[in-house]
């Protein structure tokens, strides 16, 4: 506050003129700002380039992520398949998906069905790589949401005693909701040494970098990978018992911190 004492005036009197408050600025961080805004499609599973004729598969893959952060907390991911290979080069599946977003407000649903294709290129060990084109369609159960096609190369090569698969999907909206975002990229990658033990050591990778050709910064994107063990029981009745899993390690703050998964597989031949 100001006083001001005008000479002239005999009264005494004075002028009170207030100064105008000068108020902080502050800045607001939103966490939310860190996380992707296009959906994942991830699913925590590495898919092998192979079928097989009369091959009956069925299994469920899961994952938590957990983190101290709400917004990348109680991540939840189960799915169930069904697949058949028609011939020894094309495999098909039905997928159904439910699952839990990380955030505190959102609640665990049936979200999707999927119905998947391997198209395997030459047999296991023909040539320098086992390669298939893999090919999805996702018919999403939720309202007002687009539905999905992903699509992209199974790849696998043994080198010295380990298994090495990589998988690189494509994926793009479709449908009336669809929106004019680009075709988004992700990846995954297995690492498995084959000392024909019951259990075997490798580890996985699983990423999300964003839209093909605008990746978003790193901070945004999703990349995690951690240590696994897998393991097969054969001969456990007309099949195969597979089993694998493990922990991933969040590598970015978009992400759990943890994300424990695992996939059970129960292979029948006829």
């Amino acid at each position: 506050m100001i006083f001001l004492q005008f000479p002239s005036c005999t009264c005494g009197c004075r002028m009170t003129i207030h100064q105008p408050r000068i108020l902080p600025t502050y800045y607001f961080f939103d966490p939310i700002s860190i996380l992707p805004s296009w959906s994942r499609t991830i699913d925590f599973k590495v898919k092998l380039p192979d079928a097989e004729f009369g091959e009956l598969e069925v299994e469920t893959v899961g994952s938590y992520g957990r983190s101290g952060n709400p917004l990348t907390n109680n991540e939840q991911s189960f799915v169930h398949e069904i697949e058949y290979g028609f011939t020894n080069f094309w495999k098909s599946g039905l997928e159904f998906e439910t699952g839990r977003d990380p955030a505190p407000d959102d609640h665990f649903m049936f979200n999707q069905v999927t119905w998947e294709n391997w198209l395997v290129l030459g047999e296991r060990g023909q040539y320098w790589i086992d390669a298939a084109l893999f090919v999805e369609y996702g018919r999403v159960t939720t309202a007002n949401s687009p539905d999905e096609i992903k699509f992209g190369p199974l790849l696998c090569k043994e080198i010295g005693p380990t298994i090495d698969t990589v998988n690189l999907f494509l994926a793009k909206e479709i449908g009336r909701f669809s929106s004019s975002d680009p075709v988004s990229f992700s990846y995954a990658w297995e690492t498995r040494i084959a000392t024909r033990w019951i259990i075997e050591p490798g580890f996985q990778a699983y990423g999300e970098p964003g839209p093909l050709g605008h990746f978003a910064s790193i901070g945004q994107q999703d990349h995690r990978i951690g240590p696994q063990l897998f393991g097969a029981v054969h001969d456990l009745g007309p099949g195969t018992l597979k089993f694998n899993g493990g922990i991933l390690f969040g590598l970015t703050p978009a992400v759990p911190r943890q994300t424990l998964r695992w996939q059970l597989e129960d292979e029948v031949h006829f």
